[in-house]
């Protein structure tokens, strides 16, 4: 079974490209992790043309917060004009409809960049999000790896 997240990167990610789950890129997660018996070419096929002809999306770091159940993840709360809420829905509606289980995605949804060991992004910054990636969250590298698995441009 396969195990997947849809993300934002602050910088672009190349298919194939991995590293440890304790160091992910900066990143905005659309997408919460979601199982499927499919394998990865059939969620990219999926995937691809929900994110046809879109745009990138220019976003703004606002304010910084804890997260987790324990309140001890520090992230920065990030706000856009819209479209990255209308990508999610889109994203969600996709997998729903294929019968996906999105369980997980949470309906008090709000985005944001985790601190990670490449860093943290201030508030007040702007962003702008140019690609998509589709990352495998169970690799053939191992459990403590994660891999980039496909990836769109967001030029329109």
């Amino acid at each position: 079974m396969g195990r997947y997240a849809v993300v934002l990167p602050i910088d672009p990610l190349e298919v194939g490209g991995s590293f440890p789950v304790s160091s992910w890129p900066l990143h905005v997660t659309v997408v919460e992790p979601f199982e499927t018996d499919h394998g990865t070419a059939w969620v990219s096929d999926l995937i691809g043309p929900v994110l046809h002809g879109r745009r990138s999306i220019r976003a703004t770091a606002f304010d910084r917060a804890m997260f987790g159940r324990r309140r001890d993840v520090p992230v920065t709360l990030v706000r856009d004009d819209g479209p990255l809420g209308a990508m999610r829905t889109r994203l969600l509606d996709a997998l729903r409809d294929a019968d996906v289980d999105v369980a997980r995605a949470r309906p008090d949804y709000r985005p944001h960049v985790t601190d990670t060991a490449h860093g943290s992004v201030p508030p007040g910054r702007s962003i702008r999000f140019a690609q998509v990636a589709l990352v495998d969250l169970r690799p053939p590298e191992g459990r403590a790896m994660r891999s980039v698995a496909a990836v769109w441009s967001l030029d329109g």
